[in-house]
């Protein structure tokens, strides 16, 4: 779980805080933490009583119908291909950093050698993918700890002061984006096999909770380190305070991770393709890596605007449908054990009113 949920949102992250104010982006991110929490658990309860092989748009079919279902299906995947432009232009950065002084080229070129080779680990599926998650997420988890660690000394306090309350929601959709992963669950549950998903719940509550000190954590002492200078893509701001030798070790460490996690999202979206809309692996694998390829060839380029657009729009969207889900299974099955949480109703409506919100929010 947290090898598919920390990618790129991350380094969206300080941008958003430094723009509405740290302290109040550290709040934003933290209730988002709690309601998506809660979100999960609801799809995994779902997926722990509902028979056969699904995905979120199998699972919405089987609750809310057909045409549900659908649209489902459609949000979840113009969400992951929305997800996926924005590791293209992580990743893009990050490779074009260790290779241009020698082989020359744009981000763009590097941009499209990442998804090619996503494509082919792709192809292998989630297996695969899943025997080198301990390694990824241990090269990850030590990316974050390297740049916060090489920022501490630049670090001053008095840059976490202040608040924009004109940019106050900026953090909304680039948190939402870092945060989101709800396709996981359905992954989580065919590794883990019917001995072990029980487990399922006690493994959301403690990626969530890692994710959460981890994303507060790097956003303020990035912030705490660059001030006014925080970049959109917070990387290129630590490039200039930090030196070359961060900018090669952080710029492998990114592109291994990005890479990672870009297959793994891959697999997710392939995954609904195959399952819940019956096309072929092939079809499903060159529609999930081809259409990310198209929008970042015809500029959709800009890291923030991504993270916060998808964030809000299509992440509110899937939340809303996740609640509804719930919804009618507690009225299918009401005396079914609860393996998760007893989520009450208004907590369930709160959560709906939220996403609905952001949503109008981001679109007016």
């Amino acid at each position: 779980m947290i090898g598919s949920i920390v990618g790129v949102g991350v380094f969206g992250i300080p941008f958003a805080f430094a723009q509405s104010g740290p302290a109040l982006g550290a709040l934003i991110l933290l209730g988002l933490a709690a309601l998506l929490t809660l979100m999960q658990l609801m799809y995994a309860e779902v997926a722990l009583h509902t028979q056969g092989t699904h995905r979120l748009a199998g699972y919405v079919r089987a609750y809310l119908g057909t045409q549900w279902g659908q649209f489902a299906a459609i949000a979840l995947a113009f969400g992951l291909w929305g997800s996926m432009v924005a590791y293209m232009i992580v990743g893009g950065s990050f490779l074009h950093a260790i290779f241009s002084s020698s082989m020359g080229g744009s981000s763009f070129w590097y941009a499209l050698l990442l998804a090619g080779l996503a494509c082919a680990f792709i192809y292998r599926g989630i297996q695969f993918i899943a025997k080198l998650e301990i390694v990824i997420v241990s090269v990850l988890l030590f990316l974050f700890a390297f740049i916060m660690f090489d920022a501490l000394p630049h670090v001053s306090f008095a840059n976490l002061a202040g608040v924009d309350w004109k940019l106050a929601l900026l953090p909304y959709g680039v948190s939402l984006f870092a945060l989101g992963g709800m396709g996981v669950i359905p992954e989580m549950k065919a590794v883990l096999g019917q001995k072990y998903e029980h487990h399922l719940p006690r493994a959301v509550i403690t990626a969530m909770t890692a994710i959460t000190v981890l994303y507060l954590l790097f956003g303020l002492i990035v912030v705490a380190a660059l001030g006014p200078h925080t970049t959109e893509m917070a990387f290129d701001g630590l490039v200039l305070v930090l030196g070359d030798t961060f900018r090669v070790v952080a710029a492998l460490l990114g592109s291994i991770t990005v890479l990672s996690i870009f297959t793994l999202v891959g697999i997710e979206l392939t995954n609904t393709l195959r399952y819940d809309v019956h096309l072929s692996k092939k079809l499903a694998v060159s529609l999930s890596v081809g259409i990310p390829v198209l929008l970042y060839t015809f500029g959709v380029r800009e890291l923030v605007d991504v993270l916060s657009f998808v964030g809000s729009v299509f992440g509110g969207v899937l939340g809303i449908i996740v609640v509804c889900m719930y919804e009618k299974m507690r009225e299918r099955l009401p005396n079914r054990k609860h393996i998760c949480l007893n989520i009450p109703k208004a907590v369930r409506y709160g959560i709906a009113a939220v996403f609905a919100s952001g949503i109008f929010l981001s679109l007016f």
